[in-house]
């Protein structure tokens, strides 16, 4: 089928998955990958879907002395060890909290983020943020060691040209540590099951925020063909229960035309989602992959 986009890794053909909020979802029949399309516009991400207005982030604490470190920023210093190499660039760090951070580990830290409202709490906090996108940073290529993309690689319209500006800002030897939703795993496929059997918009999916849904393996394929090699990953469990629960919008659904039958499908659709989510956390330990996941790669020697 012409109508059928092109997988923006592989380049092959996608099937239809599904519809969700609006958006219709593909994927990939060769490496898998889950995207949107049509992709919406830049205009339209920036003004309507990360805009203060939209109160995107608006949560963020303004107060740093009462972060606490999550266990996976712990885990990533902890892999990145006593490298010699310590410039590191966060590509849409938010309100800083990662930069934070990775200056108590002896990390010499900047930051970019598009949101002005949440860059300026890292500037309050004393840390070099700069407004705006990687592109239109005023550095020159080969300035940094380490680069990392925190939840950010899945939000953005192209994520290869993402890729290849990270790569020109990384010295010969730099590393690009890259977090994103894993839908390889357990909670992925349940949930795409549970769609399946019942139609209930999987949580993993959420659009237009994540336009990509990864998997381990896409995203190797994706670093390889931009020039980099995996050095190692690391897993994560799913976010909580109540997080999951929030991202079916069955209970918006259920405000806009309360019924019988919608609560009781909101009902039906929890119970599941609740027995799977214990399912998944008591098969954890056997698990070789998980939902988040926090890759490390490495420039190909040109």
């Amino acid at each position: 089928n012409s109508m059928q986009p092109s997988c923006h890794i592989c380049g092959i053909g996608s099937v239809f998955l599904l519809t969700k909020d609006g958006y219709a979802l593909y994927r990939c029949s060769n490496c898998l990958l889950v995207f949107v399309s049509p992709t919406p516009t830049e205009d339209f991400l920036s003004q309507e879907v990360y805009s203060e207005e939209s109160g995107y982030q608006a949560h963020k604490k303004s107060d740093f002395s009462e972060l606490v470190q999550d266990g996976k920023t712990r885990k990533i210093f902890e892999e990145l060890g006593q490298r010699q190499g310590r410039t590191l660039l966060d590509v849409g760090c938010s309100s800083g909290e990662f930069l934070y951070w990775a200056q108590k580990a002896g990390f010499d830290v900047s930051g970019v983020e598009l949101n002005p409202r949440t860059a300026t709490i890292a500037k309050q906090n004393g840390l070099a943020v700069t407004v705006g996108t990687i592109e239109s940073l005023p550095i020159s290529a080969g300035t940094f060691d380490i680069i990392f993309l925190g939840d950010v690689i899945e939000h953005v319209p192209n994520p290869r040209k993402l890729i290849a500006d990270c790569k020109r800002l990384l010295n010969p030897s730099g590393i690009l540590i890259i977090s994103t939703p894993n839908l390889d795993c357990l909670w992925g496929r349940i949930t795409l099951s549970l769609y399946r059997w019942f139609r209930i918009p999987p949580s993993t999916l959420t659009p237009p925020f994540h336009l990509f849904q990864f998997s381990k393996g896409n995203l190797d394929q994706l670093l390889s063909r931009s020039g980099f090699f995996h050095t190692k990953a690391f897993f994560l469990s799913p976010p909580k229960l109540v997080y999951e629960l929030g991202m079916l919008h069955l209970r918006k659904r259920f405000k806009q035309r309360k019924s019988a039958v919608n609560l009781g499908y909101m009902i039906f659709a929890y119970c599941l989602y609740t027995v799977a989510y214990g399912l998944n956390k008591v098969l954890q330990p056997l698990l070789t992959s998980n939902f988040a996941m926090v890759v490390f790669y490495q420039k190909k020697h040109a």
